[in-house]
Formats: C-alpha cells, structure tokens, sequence
C-alpha cells in the first residue's frame, strides 16, 4: 500500500509541495490518472492521484472550487496541479476547500513529467501488489499444510499470528473464545475476552446497533472495524466470519497493535477463516459419525435389547465416560425456534459437555437430543448452561427421575416425554421440567381421556370456560394451584381482590360448590387438570 506521503519521496515528484490537506498524506493511492479535461470528476473512479494543469480546470473560481469538492466526493485521494507556467502557485480558495474536505493538494513542479510521476508510482504498486500477494500463498500454502497435518484451532491462531505479526482470535457463533494468539499490547476489549472466555456482550451489542453483524451476516465477508472506546474496543480490528454449509459458524478476529491494518492483514484472515471453516467442517464429520454411533447405542437401550446384550451396551457406555451402573439422569432438548436443528443443537451441547467436563453421554434419537447425566450435583449448571446455549426461552429441557441400570435408559426416555408432554398440555413454560416435581399429574396422565366420562365436575367447569369475558376457568386453576390464597392468586392475575372475589362468587355460583371445602376443591382441582390434559382446546 503507497501513501500519499510515501509517494512523494519518489524521484520524479522531487521538489513537489503540499501545500493544503495535509490530514489525507496517509491515504492509499490505488492507480495514478492524468486529467485533461476540467470535468475530471467524471471521468474517476476514486483511490487516484489525479494529475492535472491549471489550464485544464474550469474557467471560473467557483466552478474550479467546485470541481475539487468533486474529486474528493468522488473518493480521489490527492490532486496534483502543475506549477510554474500557467500558474504560479495554486489560489487560496483551491487550498481552503482541500483543508476543510481533506485532500491533499500538490503543487508539482512544471519541469516534472507526468508520465515519469505515473510510471514510477504504478511501478511501485505493482510491486507491493506481487509482494502481497506472494506473501498470501504464502499464508495460504503454511495454513493448507496445518490442515493436512491435522493442526487444530489453537495452531491456527498461533501459526497466523506469527505470520502476519497480529493478535488472533477465534470464537464460535456466540462469541465463546475457542482459541487465541496475542502479539503486543491488549485492549479493553481483548482483556474482557481473556478473562472470562467470551466477547463482552456490550461489544455484541454495539456491533449489532451498528449494523455490522447485520452485514456479516449478509456479505459473509471480513469487516473492518473501528475503535469502539465506549464497550472497551481501542484497537482496531477486522471482523470475519467462519461459514460453514453457508452458516455462521463462528468468527475470526484480527486485532491490530496500533499500525494501520492493510490490504494484506484482511487477505490473511480471510484464508484463515476459511482454514477455520475446513477444522470445523471436519470437527463436525467426526462428531456426525460419533453421534451416529451413540444414536444406534442409545436406540437399543431405549427400545430395549436382549438380556444378553446388556453387557456390551454397558461396556459402550463406559467406553463414551458413563457407567450405567451408578445413578443418572437423561435431560431431553425441546425447542421451538427455527434454528432448532438437532445436528446443530448436538454440536453445541456435546462441546459444552466436553468443556465443562461433565461425566455426560450427548446423543440423538427420533429427531431429539438426548443427554445421560450421571453426575447429579452438575445437573442445576447443566441445565442452565444448555439454555444458554439454545437461547434462554427458546428451549425446555425435560429431566427424567433417577435411573440406576442399562434397562433405566428406557424408562427414563418415557419419564421425559411425559413431562414435556404434560408441561405443553398444563401450559407450563418453566425452561425445566423435573419428572420428580410432577406428583400427582403423572397419575392423572395416566388415568387417560376417559376418566373424563362421567366426573360430574367437568360438564360445570366447561360451562365455565364458555364465560370468557370474565376468564372464570383460568382464575379458577390460579386459586386453586395457590391453594385457595387469594391475595397471591390476585397478585398471580394482577387484578384486585374484590374483582377476585366477584370471580370466585360467580364461579361457585356455575359449580354448586362451596370452595371452601377442602375435598371439594380437590376433586375440583383434579377435574381442572384432567380438562387441562385431556379436553381438545
């Protein structure tokens, strides 16, 4: 990359002046152009160094100072005007407009050719522009050789960093710190992601009201970004994203040490985005053929094998870190946005698995994902983190009851399908639902459809569904589960108590009971439920 300034140092522009713009000497010159015509504006495409004669400009003042505002709006990074023949110097009013908008006017010595000024620059970027990219196979070749030699994301961040002199860092689609390879200084920003493993959310949000995420999204290609001093960003930074079968994957950062970053540093990360998208791609064939295998595993212990095979089904297990001979759990994944994909969602919770370490089994079976806890003190940090990983509202987890042997894997899928079953039906949006804490539910589950027939409780509750306005059946399940407390029953339905009390009178009224008989509201609170699971919406 040739600067403006760099340029000047050039044999033929010896003796050439700035003399206004001064602020845009650092600008890259992508080609040389020389003007003879005094609508040059239109005939620029920006990144030149337009060279030019004061007798090839408008005529008049304003059309001249017109003509400069142009150029610079057109992107041209300096002006060149011959001196000394028809000009003297260049006008004051040229120099004061170059100031404000900040393009560099040069004053050129009329002896100088403007065909030794444009071969000498083209030259030289035409020998920046091989050395480049030399410089990039290099990259290239260095980063294709670590993939066939099996290297992983930490050699990548290290490799690169060396090669290019800038700190590295990968992160997956949620901005977790995968790997990282620092050279210099830290920023703010940088030291957040070192101490607590994972970009600041306030930077993601700047990003994302910035509309950069927006545009990574949609271009798939590298950002650069400007420092962000406010959520911590000092240093600049290019921004690229790993995409794999056309998905974000995750990103790869360049973080600069204070020096400008050029064409090459954007080249570079590029190559070692898609080097990244190569290590995932092949991370993610190896957990498909693993979660294949678990699948097949998983489906005998759930559908049932033969008592001779339970040993080998053990053996396997214990072969992936799980004895199924001591205590577990199985948590089954629920989700209800469109991202739900379950090859996606395995990926996830089998690295948080692994990263967290926890004595876990992650699998697939009819469409769900599956995972056998055995280590009943994670299972609270287990849950929790799986929602963040799916997105916090987007996922319920179903928890089976403690399960002891091989044949308890079958066991435990039911308990799980029954609780999300009911959950759905109860309109139950706890982000876990714990087979333990069902109770009596599971029983009335279990009683089925027909145990609606002849309860002389349900013909009056669905008289009271139909007064709608009032909500009464609604109100009625909310007193009932608060066990008839009816001040956290007004707070649960944020209405007054007097309104309440009207509701409950009228309720009363359409059941012919007194609530306040506690085996009444029992037997009144099972017919809500068994409506609840059993009576179509």
């Amino acid at each position: 990359m040739m600067t403006v300034e760099q340029a000047l140092q050039l044999e033929p522009l010896k003796g050439t002046q700035v003399v206004a713009g001064e602020a845009g000497l650092q600008h890259a010159i992508s080609w040389v152009h020389n003007s003879g015509v005094p609508d040059a504006q239109n005939w620029v495409n920006g990144g030149e160094l337009l060279l030019t004669t004061a007798i090839n400009m408008p005529t008049t003042l304003d059309a001249q100072v017109g003509m400069i505002e142009a150029l610079a709006e057109k992107g041209v990074v300096a002006v060149g005007v011959a001196v000394g023949r028809f000009i003297d110097e260049i006008p004051p009013e040229w120099c004061a407009v170059a100031n404000r908008l900040g393009l560099p006017l040069l004053a050129v010595p009329y002896q100088a050719k403007f065909i030794d000024i444009a071969r000498a620059i083209n030259e030289q970027i035409s020998q920046e522009s091989v050395a480049m990219l030399r410089r990039a196979m290099h990259i290239q070749q260095t980063l294709s050789e670590l993939v066939l030699n099996g290297g992983n994301l930490n050699d990548l961040a290290r490799i690169l960093a060396d090669l290019i002199g800038q700190a590295i860092s990968i992160e997956n689609e949620r901005f977790d710190a995968l790997a990282s390879a620092n050279i210099g200084t830290i920023d703010e920003a940088r030291r957040y992601t070192l101490e607590h493993g994972h970009t600041n959310p306030a930077l993601i949000a700047a990003l994302e009201d910035e509309g950069i995420l927006h545009q990574l999204r949609s271009t798939r290609r590298p950002v650069q970004l400007p420092p962000f001093p406010h959520v911590g960003l000092e240093m600049e930074r290019i921004l690229a994203p790993i995409v794999v079968h056309g998905e974000i994957y995750g990103y790869m950062w360049l973080i600069g040490d204070g020096q400008p970053l050029s064409d090459l540093d954007q080249m570079a990360l590029e190559i070692g985005a898609t080097v990244a998208a190569l290590m995932l791609l092949h991370q993610e064939a190896v957990q498909t053929a693993e979660a294949s295998l678990k699948g097949n595993w998983l489906a005998q212990l759930i559908q049932g094998s033969a008592p001779q095979h339970e040993s080998v089904l053990t053996d396997q297990a214990l072969r992936y870190g799980l004895d199924l001979q001591r205590p577990y759990r199985m948590l089954m994944l629920h989700w209800t946005d469109t991202e739900g994909v379950p090859a996606r969602l395995y990926r996830r919770v089998n690295r948080l698995v692994n990263e967290r370490e926890w004595q876990a089994i992650v699998s697939q079976f009819a469409g769900q994902v599956i995972v056998l806890l055995s280590d009943s003190e994670a299972l609270t940090d287990a849950t929790q983190r799986i929602h963040e990983q799916l997105g916090v509202g987007r996922s319920q987890i179903g928890v089976s009851d403690l399960q002891h042997t091989p044949n308890g894997v079958q066991v435990a899928h039911q308990h799980c399908l029954e609780a999300l079953t009911i959950a759905a039906r109860l309109l139950d949006v706890r982000p876990t639902v714990y087979f333990d804490d069902l109770g009596y539910l599971h029983t009335l589950y279990h009683a089925g459809a027909s145990s609606l027939d002849g309860n002389p409780f349900v013909p009056l509750l669905r008289a009271l569904q139909e007064e709608v306005q009032a909500d009464l059946f609604h109100t009625l399940e909310v007193y009932l589960d608060h066990g008839a407390n009816g001040l956290a029953t007004a707070d649960v339905l944020h209405i007054h108590r007097s309104t309440l009390n009207y509701r409950l009178e009228r309720i009363r009224q359409i059941l012919h009971s007194p609530l306040a008989d506690p085996i009444q509201r029992m037997n009144i609170h099972v017919a809500v439920k068994l409506m609840r699971l059993f009576d179509a919406p």
